[in-house]
């Protein structure tokens, strides 16, 4: 029982934390724990041999709940170095030419939590500081999140969108 308690307990931190890949449809909703993901068309323009794109991404937070994204360190190489990104849009036929982007980033807001930091006095006496000291990231029920890209595609397409997601903590309070 005491060598499975630690296999357990990764498998449901991995579980817990794991991404996850949405296909996107232009204007229209993708929903994943309560959370909508879409983008949408806000420009476009065609050229002689390819077609550019001015694309917003959302994403809104309709859980019912606070989403609580916990400061970790091996989510920065995940998405591109930016651990308050809670999705990452990708454009599966995005060129990247003319110093354009394949997919962006949406981020929560970061948020901290008090803590009493005791420090010496001038008389050597312990006094107690309040500090707010960096927690993680926060998406608040109802809260939406954007963001702005243009991609370049081939000619006659049209923008295609995958969302890779960050997996939350869900903490409730009453």
């Amino acid at each position: 029982m005491k060598a499975l308690l630690p296999l357990l307990c990764l498998l449901v931190s991995t579980a817990s934390f794991g991404q996850a890949f949405l296909d996107v449809a232009e204007d229209k909703a993708t929903v994943d724990n309560g959370i909508e993901y879409s983008y949408a068309i806000t420009n476009e323009r065609d050229e002689s041999d390819y077609s550019r794109y001015e694309v917003s991404i959302f994403a809104r937070n309709n859980s019912g709940c606070q989403l609580i994204y916990l400061q970790r360190n091996d989510l920065s190489t995940l998405f591109e170095g930016d651990p308050s990104a809670i999705a990452r849009f990708e454009c599966l036929n995005a060129t990247g030419k003319r110093l354009t982007s394949k997919g962006a980033n949406l981020k929560a807001r970061p948020f901290t939590v008090p803590y009493r930091q005791p420090e010496k006095n001038a008389e050597g006496k312990t006094v107690y500081r309040n500090v707010n000291v960096p927690a993680g990231y926060l998406l608040r029920n109802g809260e939406s999140v954007t963001n702005t890209l243009i991609v370049i595609v081939p000619k006659g397409e049209r923008p295609r969108f995958k969302c890779r997601i960050q997996r939350f903590s869900e903490l409730a309070y009453e």
